[in-house]
């Protein structure tokens, strides 16, 4: 191990005054010192003159240095520290901790330890050097080496990149086939065995460093994946907002949540049910979807803020790809509307609508899977009727005080229909109460029920001919 002073004094780093021997015979004096060249090339240091007053100060960055080295500069100064005082000792490991970054304490022990010997049973003298290594390294041999993990790669080339699993059992099936390619004929008898025996999860740990640093265009045949959206971008621009932070003062603050009809199977196009709610009166808009494409998730959030009673102002969804996306958020930004999501995974955040999900939806159109344009048709009837029942005719209760009382907590509920909420809340105009009111006389609750069941039956009847004649 070779130090110069050149690159010692170049380096930046830690900053000290030292006394210290580094391997090749550098000494390191406490205040000055003066150099000779060497028959080496090195600069020797030594002839410390305690007259002279001259401060020196090198620099050593430790972290450019391996443990081999660093073990090797403190067996270096085992000797000088051994003959040294406490003061000089002192210095000593304070320049030896500024050079290896090593603690105090196992510097100390390294010191120590350099050169000390035990006399054993049989007359058997240990000498510790604290410069080497095990002398042989323990555990089984490798079985699996480096040739045969390039040439499982040249065979998961072949293969078209699949996976680990699907690759074993490539090698299986085609064993004799494989070693007629011109890149595996020199492949030797041995090594194919081992190839033929190896499991999945060694394939997948040999040929890691390659696929992650391989470039598919080598691949030969083209490998489709998909890309990645921009969503988690999207995501940082939206703020997250926790149930216990709603604090809704007037109507305009919506939830909203999509309501799959798939029948148990999510495979191809489907319809969809954008529910949205009102967090201040429980006011319900309903609006099938044809797919959630952004269209029609956009379309339909427009027609429930032109047909509100009340001005929207705030739009909470969950973290799903139809309302997270760019279109929405400068949809909302261009309206000046806040929009905001919940935590992933925590559908507590949206508890409105999720409630709302099983009362105005399931009730009425169950679970089975529609995707034709005659149920959409009847679908979006269906929901208008629905609407008319639930926003002016079906009390909702809202949670208006909580207190804990003992062990146990004590609610107080209010039963109001949310046409009633509308009308009492007194951030809504006069125009739209008295608009609401008169519309609310020509409607027949009785009449309304009627057309609902009959609507019901037309969508059960058009999903039966739909099963019947696929």
């Amino acid at each position: 191990m070779l130090f110069h002073i050149d690159f010692l004094v170049r380096q930046l780093g830690n900053r000290y005054s030292s006394k210290i021997i580094l391997p090749n015979g550098v000494l390191f004096p406490h205040k000055v010192w003066n150099k000779k060249k060497g028959s080496s090339g090195d600069f020797i240091i030594n002839n410390f003159n305690k007259q002279e007053e001259l401060p020196m100060h090198a620099v050593i960055p430790y972290y450019n240095l391996n443990a081999e080295q660093k073990k090797g500069i403190i067996s270096a100064n085992q000797k000088l520290y051994k003959k040294a005082s406490k003061k000089e000792k002192t210095l000593i490991l304070k320049d030896l901790q500024a050079v290896t970054g090593y603690s105090r304490k196992y510097i100390i022990y390294l010191l120590n330890l350099h050169n000390k010997t035990i006399t054993r049973k049989g007359n058997i003298i240990l000498k510790a050097d604290i410069t080497k290594t095990a002398a042989s390294k323990r555990g089984r041999k490798r079985i699996y080496t480096k040739d045969i993990a390039r040439i499982l790669f040249r065979l998961w080339k072949i293969s078209g990149g699949i996976s680990s699993k699907h690759l074993k059992a490539f090698i299986v099936e085609n064993y004799d086939v494989l070693w007629n390619y011109p890149e595996l004929k020199d492949v030797p008898e041995e090594k194919r065995e081992l190839i033929k025996q190896i499991s999945h999860a060694t394939i997948d740990r040999l040929l890691k460093p390659y696929r992650d640093r391989y470039n598919e265009g080598c691949i030969p045949f083209p490998i489709r994946k998909r890309k990645r959206k921009s969503a988690h971008l999207v995501k940082g621009q939206i703020d997250i907002q926790l149930w216990k932070e709603k604090q809704s003062e007037e109507p305009g603050y919506i939830e909203v949540d999509l309501v799959e009809h798939n029948g148990g199977n999510s495979k191809g196009e489907f319809i969809y049910t954008l529910c949205g709610v009102d967090v201040k009166t429980y006011w319900v808009f309903l609006r099938p979807l044809k797919n959630k494409a952004r269209v029609w998730t956009i379309e339909a959030l427009d027609d429930i803020i032109n047909s509100s009673p009340f001005t929207v102002y705030h739009i909470h969804s969950d973290n799903g790809s139809e309302f997270v996306n760019i279109h929405l958020l400068e949809y909302c930004r261009e309206r000046g509307i806040r929009f905001t999501r919940s935590r992933e995974h925590v559908s507590n955040d949206n508890p409105h609508v999720e409630n709302r999900n099983m009362v105005v939806v399931r009730r009425y159109v169950g679970y089975a899977r529609y995707d034709t344009e005659k149920e959409l048709k009847v679908l979006k009837e269906l929901y208008y009727y629905i609407e008319l029942r639930h926003n002016f005719f079906i009390p909702t209760m809202r949670l208006i005080t909580k207190e804990k009382v003992g062990k146990k907590y004590k609610r107080v509920y209010e039963t109001k229909t949310p046409y009633q909420r509308v009308i009492e809340d007194p951030s809504v105009p006069e125009l739209i109460k008295e608009a609401l009111m008169e519309f609310k006389k020509k409607l027949d609750i009785v009449k309304i029920n009627k057309t609902i069941v009959k609507l019901y039956n037309q969508l059960e009847k058009t999903h039966r001919k739909k099963e019947v004649n696929p």
